[in-house]
């Protein structure tokens, strides 16, 4: 299945400094045996209707339980949380 995380940020909040520690952050769940790749994809449009990121994870049913038991998904919730205005989750096959 897909799993795709979109992300819109906050304003006065600067995300792409931080692009590089959130691939890192997201390749870290690699290590998780039921994730197959995970693709970062981020806007190319500046509009203030976009969004800024749309994370992209190719995983099985378990893959995601297990992920969203991981140490990766609470970091990616204590440190970027806070910054995010909002976000949508979609799952497909």
């Amino acid at each position: 299945m897909k799993h795709f995380i979109i992300v819109k940020f906050k304003k006065d909040y600067n995300y792409k400094e931080e692009l590089d520690n959130i691939n890192n952050l997201f390749y870290e769940a690699m290590l998780i045996p039921e994730i197959k790749d995970i693709i970062i994809h981020q806007s190319n449009s500046s509009r203030d209707n976009r969004y800024d990121l749309m994370i992209e994870m190719i995983l099985t049913t378990n893959g995601l339980q297990d992920f969203d038991n991981s140490e990766v998904h609470k970091q990616w919730k204590e440190v970027y949380g806070k910054h995010i205005e909002n976000k949508t989750i979609f799952d497909c096959e």
